[in-house]
């Protein structure tokens, strides 16, 4: 071989090792920051007035992998049934006065914590792969035995719940369910309703993400486990709350890539309701976004509400109720 050839080569095995040594660095260092503490995370308004006697005890089914799927039941119309979804760091129990809202309304409400969260699945802040929440939600639907024709289905869920109803809305597990009611959703980093760092909420890994999701766009789920998101709260990983995301539980919530693709294909029943004042989210961008992708998708903004608000304030949650019944 040429020694021009050998030096040639040997130059280009340097730059691939290099690149190699410096991509996985990323992976492994880059990490998500502390998050200065937002009081409201850590608890949300109003819960010291709760008559803790109203809240379900938690009940269980199992998923296909045996993991436990937890959830809280609010009886009501046996027609009528909804699977209430939590938003990020939360369970079951912060969804308490919205249930019962939905509840009073007439429906039979199943608040979940999704797998990673409030005691669902086996590790806090994460999944075995990126869509077993998709997976567990069809687990869920069958082993709480609303297959039956008779009932119709709602799924409602509230900011990073509300971008994972409008993921099942629009992705193949969407007749699942009657019609949908996203709440304050989340829909994407990109998205025009995204505020910067959500408002303060959340603190992304980005090169990590970068790194994982071209490592997965090659099929390689690897190092998916990773924490990438962290939340503005002091809360440490319990039943109750869940600080910190894996990339493959944060990517499961989420809509596809090509969200706005995404969002146009929504055939079912749909609205989205967010609240005047959001915190997070930018409120007076839904509309417009959702009548370029999908007009079909009826948007309301509650003034005078924050983020929380919308499941927390009993005047909010009476309204997102009302809502749900014009769905029906």
């Amino acid at each position: 071989m040429h020694p021009w050839i050998r030096r040639t080569l040997i130059g280009l095995a340097s730059l691939v090792l290099a690149a190699a040594a410096t991509f996985a660095g990323v992976i492994a260092f880059s990490t998500p920051a502390e998050v200065p503490r937002l009081a409201a995370g850590d608890t949300l308004p109003g819960t010291e007035a709760w008559n803790r006697a109203e809240i379900p005890e938690v009940r269980r089914v199992a998923a296909r992998d045996g993991a436990p799927l937890a959830y809280r039941l609010y009886p009501g119309r046996a027609d009528r049934a909804v699977v209430l979804v939590h938003g990020s760091s939360g369970s079951s129990i912060s969804m308490h006065k919205l249930a019962q809202a939905l509840q009073q309304a007439g429906g039979t409400v199943y608040s979940i914590s999704l797998r990673g969260h409030g005691g669902s699945g086996t590790v806090n802040g994460d999944v075995s792969y990126r869509q077993q929440l998709d997976d567990d939600l069809v687990d869920f639907v069958q082993a709480a035995g609303l297959i039956d024709p008779k009932i119709r289905r709602s799924l409602v869920g509230f900011s990073s719940g509300g971008g994972f109803v409008l993921r099942t809305a629009s992705g193949p597990n969407r007749a699942r369910f009657d019609d949908y009611l996203a709440i304050s959703p989340f829909i994407s980093q990109d998205s025009p309703t995204t505020r910067p760092a959500s408002g303060g909420w959340v603190s992304v890994a980005a090169p990590r993400v970068v790194a994982l999701t071209i490592l997965d766009g090659f099929g390689l789920p690897w190092f998916q486990g990773l924490p990438v998101l962290r939340f503005a709260t002091a809360a440490k990983p319990s039943e109750n709350r869940t600080p910190v995301y894996s990339f493959r539980l944060a990517a499961g919530l989420q809509l596809a890539r090509d969200w706005r693709a995404a969002l146009g294909r929504i055939d079912r029943p749909t609205a989205v309701v967010v609240g005047g004042k959001d915190e997070l989210f930018y409120a007076e961008r839904y509309a417009p976004l959702f009548a370029e992708l999908n007009p079909k998708v009826a948007v309301t903004v509650e003034p005078g509400f924050g983020h929380l608000d919308m499941v927390a304030d009993g005047r909010a949650c009476a309204s997102v109720a009302q809502l749900w019944q014009r769905l029906q």
